[in-house]
């Protein structure tokens, strides 16, 4: 046994590990591992002079929160942005005047930046468009996101400054939204969000990329956090996340999800298998390239995923009644083959039952051409299924990563966009652990907050921003939901020999509960003053047996 250098006494660990669920203390060794968990009795002896001894006093832990879908630059920049995020933001005469306020503190910006609006949840239930964002500025450029990333609106300047007009044709796989007269309304969809926005937004220099990480990380470690999958990496940044990792900005252990349309686009004919994008000079335990990340479709806010119906409240003037495809079927059949022949395992995103399809599909067909054991695609939120979509998931072995954070922030809008009959069907978590799918929970975070115990609670309740229970059916166990937020992920990113449980060997990453996460069920937690829920928090992290968040001393 390793001579450890942290002993966890007096705790109430669930270890996660179905061989050996329950310890009452746990050794980490000098290389941050777990050298011994057991029971108190049989871990006493190791209380000797250089150990650093924690006495938890009962309280609970459990294994390190894995968010194995998140976006770390996207969220570190969206700290520093404007909050549009409903609530509190309810209008927008709300956003116009955040927008101008901030403007107006910092009159050197080269651009005025907001994140997290929700047209859904605004009184007229519409987007703000570009007449809205000139009364902010006529003179500097006006960029607001929306809170599921697929949608943008700018400003008349910014509009301008990216070249487009009304003679602008939209771009593959989206839309630049006009009026009745054909005139661009500022709104841009899906890819017409991103293409050219750098004309209007300065390139981040590393340091302010490493800054974006350290806020970034210090928010993922007070939600307990440790591992993470990050959705969606450039090729060009890879660097940026190795450079905060040694200067020890990033501390969350990191799984780099890479753009693989970018590096198709890069590396042409000769592509990359992952271990060709690992970054040098840092542990594959802290930062490594796992996935090669596409997309099949955008989202149900913004009407834009892909589906075989039309949206529910689609106008007779919109082009795209049942979403976008952001590739054409062949050309992403081409793109899943390619990563899937160079060796990765591959993540697109797909929320239309129709996207979901056509992403099995490729699987399919990238499996025919060259058989590869259990190369564990994913299919990223996977959310509009039926019992024929899930039955082939099992059938090919596919994963599922689900964000039930969405039900809990986004559900009214989902009923809105697709009526009650489909809204019933998304995310459909009971009936794909009941037909044994392979699936992991994350946040997507910042769509929404990404506190993985409000994920937890969303997964048990099924519960809408109004109330609305979101098909009962589908509820999930505490237990079930727990392991789907740490020691699934580990599997899903093919990362289960280190993390995800806490047993002899794996890597000392755990989380200190305010209560005990598994004494009852969530129905049975009902108190006068709400529910003990309301009070269950993190009370601190560890990462290699290291404490770098705690809410409070521990004594």
């Amino acid at each position: 046994m390793a001579k450890p250098t942290v002993l966890i006494i007096n705790a109430n660990i669930y270890t996660m590990d179905p061989t050996s669920p329950h310890a009452e203390a746990m050794a980490i060794d000098r290389d941050g591992r777990v050298s011994a968990i057991g029971s108190l009795d049989e871990l006493h002896a190791l209380a000797r002079r250089g150990v650093e001894i924690i006495d938890l006093q009962g309280k609970t832990v459990i294994p390190g929160f894995f968010d194995c879908h998140l976006h770390l630059l996207w969220l570190g920049f969206n700290l520093s942005n404007v909050d549009l995020t409903s609530p509190p933001v309810a209008s927008t005469e709300d956003i116009v005047r955040l927008l101008s306020r901030r403007l107006a503190e910092n009159p050197n910006l080269e651009c005025v930046q907001g994140n997290g609006y929700d047209q859904n949840s605004l009184s007229d239930a519409s987007h703000p468009d570009r007449a809205d964002l000139d009364r902010v500025s006529t003179n500097v450029p006006v960029r607001i996101v929306h809170t599921s990333g697929h949608a943008a609106v700018v400003n008349s300047v910014a509009m301008r400054q990216m070249g487009i007009d009304r003679d602008t044709p939209d771009p593959i796989g989206g839309e630049i939204v006009r009026d009745a007269g054909g005139e661009p309304t500022g709104l841009l969809l899906e890819t017409a969000s991103w293409n050219n926005v750098e004309s209007i937004i300065p390139t981040p220099e590393q340091g302010e990329l490493r800054g974006a990480l350290k806020l970034a990380n210090q928010y993922l470690l007070k939600r307990g956090i440790t591992s993470v999958g990050d959705a969606n990496t450039a090729p060009d940044v890879i660097g940026a996340y190795r450079d905060a990792v040694l200067t020890n900005a990033l501390r969350v252990r990191t799984n780099l999800m890479v753009s693989w349309d970018e590096i198709s686009k890069l590396y042409d004919d000769d592509l990359p298998g992952p271990d060709a994008l690992q970054p040098e000079g840092c542990s594959w335990h802290r930062l490594h390239v796992g996935q090669a990340k596409l997309f099949s479709d955008g989202a149900i806010t913004t009407r834009t995923c892909w589906l075989n119906e039309p949206f529910l409240d689609s106008v007779a003037t919109n082009p795209n009644p049942c979403g976008i495809p952001l590739h054409p079927p062949e050309e992403l059949a081409n793109l899943v083959i390619s990563a899937h022949n160079a060796g990765w395992q591959v993540a697109t995103h797909a929320i239309g039952d129709r996207a979901i399809e056509l992403v099995l599909n490729c699987y399919a067909e990238a499996q025919k051409q060259k058989t590869r054991h259990r190369p564990r695609h994913r299919i990223e939120h996977s959310m509009l299924l039926d019992p024929g979509l899930i039955r082939r998931m099992r059938r090919q072995n596919v994963w599922s990563i689900g964000q039930p954070e969405f039900i809990s922030r986004l559900g009214d809008a989902y009923i809105s966009a697709l009526g009650e009959a489909r809204a019933f069907r998304l995310s459909p978590y009971a009936s794909l652990e009941e037909n044994d799918v392979a699936q992991a929970f994350s946040s997507d975070c910042p769509v929404v907050p990404g506190a993985p115990l409000a994920g937890i609670r969303a997964a048990l309740e099924r519960k809408t921003p109004a109330g609305v229970t979101l098909n009962a059916e589908e509820k999930l166990s505490i237990e079930t939901a727990l392991y789907n937020y740490t020691a699934a992920p580990a599997w899903a990113t093919r990362t289960e020999r280190d993390r995800g449980t806490l047993e002899i060997g794996k890597l000392g990453d755990f989380v200190v509960l305010t209560g005990d996460i598994l004494k009852q069920s969530i129905g049975s937690l009902r108190t006068e003053s709400g529910t003990e829920w309301d009070s269950l928090d993190v009370e601190a992290t560890y990462i290699g047996g290291e404490c770098l968040y705690s809410k409070h001393d521990l004594g």
